[in-house]
């Protein structure tokens, strides 16, 4: 399927193009990958259900914390930057998570994985949008939206494959190898943001809805090990309270 850019160079802009489909399944693969290879990561480095469930959690905590904050410093910095600086913490992140024997860490990795998911789709999808204009964006983003469901539709097949065959170590070193490739054709392909009218960006606001989304997502994630009532839960659920309400008075002046 030909897609005709706005940009120079059609065929540069095909290779940019490329690294964002290789971003959008790369992305549902790391969704699938936290949840398959958390029993062989017990078995290897063992510990407690709840430990191992921040595997998971760490991920879709940062994941979904810092989508709106990385897509807010996508326009405000450069498109290329911030997508370029999501691909190289994912490749480092899930390189170091190859070699890790310690648990704890794992979950820091993972949760530094979210972080770079969370940058990668926000700024991979706006530099897809500069790089078409009319009925060619329209077929991109069909394009990224195919390749992000076969991602979620064969990425266990593929996972639980690669487990057997190399261990949950290779499911990581795989997707080190395909952050890398992200990394590498987004550096020599994709555009700098084209400037626009520059915007005083609401550093106050954005930090406090993200701490505030945070807190709150962080708080049911802990509920099935410590219950609604504990001490944790509830403070997290206060915090979390504070920020919403401090967002909201700072918006009313």
């Amino acid at each position: 399927m030909l897609l005709t850019a706005r940009t120079p160079s059609r065929y540069a802009s095909a290779l940019a193009a490329l690294s964002v489909f290789m971003a959008a399944l790369l992305l549902p693969l790391s969704f699938t990958g936290g949840v398959m290879t958390t029993p062989a990561i017990q078995q290897s480095l063992g510990g407690s259900p709840a430990a191992l469930s921040w595997l998971t959690n760490g991920f879709m905590l940062t994941f979904g914390s810092f989508l709106l904050a990385a897509g807010l410093a996508a326009d405000a910095i450069d498109r290329k930057r911030i997508f370029i600086a999501g691909a190289a913490l994912f490749c480092l992140s899930s390189l170091l998570f190859c070699l890790t024997h310690n648990l704890f860490l794992s979950g820091v990795l993972r949760a530094l994985q979210g972080l770079a998911a969370a940058m990668i789709l926000a700024s991979g999808s706006a530099a897809l949008a500069q790089l078409y204009d009319g009925a060619q964006r329209t077929r991109a983003f069909s394009i990224l939206g195919t390749v992000f469901g076969i991602g979620l539709a064969f990425g266990p097949l593929l996972i639980g494959f690669m487990i057997d065959a190399v261990g949950w170590r290779g499911v990581y070193a795989l997707f080190a190898l395909l952050s890398a490739g992200v990394l590498l054709i987004g550096l020599v392909s994709l555009p700098a943001t084209e400037k626009s009218e520059p915007r005083t960006p609401d550093n106050l606001g954005l930090t406090l809805f993200t701490l505030a989304l945070m807190l709150f997502t962080a708080s049911l994630m802990v509920i099935p090990a410590r219950g609604f009532l504990s001490l944790t839960t509830l403070a997290l659920l206060i915090a979390s309270g504070g920020c919403s309400w401090r967002l909201s008075y700072a918006a009313g002046g």
